[in-house]
């Protein structure tokens, strides 16, 4: 190859490698820019996933999959004990109409009833025990037997129910007039242990024996 046309060759190489440099410069020259700004960016903010409502719902709805899902608050955001995304709520009852969106908290929730976890045939009956010293052992939990005897004298003494788990002692009004009044307690027992219950309420004295 003659000089001159090398000369030439040449030119036209470093020409074409030059016009090639620009771009590929300019790539880089934005990437770094993209990285310093992602570099700059604060992290997100931590978040809470809590439970919401995902349709509207009326007061008494009993909650399906359908009617849940979750949404991702700010930390510190979301209202007190709402409910987590690991503890979903399928089965409770609301007790109040919600909107969509709406977090689902504890107090939004009709609480389990006295009767929770008792045989689904059980209801609440209610007795007063004739002695009121009863109330310095009977708690809450407690099972017992009551027995009822005629105030006369005249019969003995039957047991008109067995096994009756106590699960509430109402506490006494504050203008009560006497303790004679006896104790009263709320078991959870079959139905006709509560109508043998009210029956004899109304005939003999009742006590009770923990069992």
């Amino acid at each position: 190859m003659k000089a001159p046309a090398l000369r030439s060759f040449r030119a036209d190489l470093r020409r074409a490698i030059a016009a090639r440099r620009r771009p590929l410069a300019a790539i880089c020259a934005a990437a770094a820019v993209a990285s310093g700004i992602s570099a700059a960016r604060p992290p997100p903010p931590p978040v809470t996933t809590v439970v919401v409502a995902a349709r509207d719902l009326p007061a008494g709805a009993v909650l399906g999959t359908s009617d849940l899902t979750t949404s991702a608050w700010p930390r510190g955001t979301a209202p007190a004990a709402a409910i987590s995304a690991d503890e979903l709520p399928l089965g409770r009852t609301v007790a109040g109409p919600m909107r969509a969106g709406e977090p689902l908290t504890d107090v939004r929730l009709v609480q389990p009833g006295l009767l929770e976890g008792y045989p689904a045939d059980s209801v609440l009956a209610m007795i007063r025990v004739a002695d009121p010293a009863a109330s310095s052992v009977v708690a809450v939990g407690d099972v017992v037997d009551v027995i009822g005897a005629d105030p006369q004298g005249r019969a003995p003494a039957i047991v008109v129910a067995r096994g009756a788990p106590v699960v509430s002692l109402p506490e006494k009004p504050a203008d009560a007039l006497s303790v004679s009044d006896g104790l009263v307690l709320i078991l959870a027992v079959p139905e006709g242990s509560a109508l043998r219950l009210a029956d004899a309420a109304v005939r003999l004295q009742l006590s009770v024996l923990l069992t």
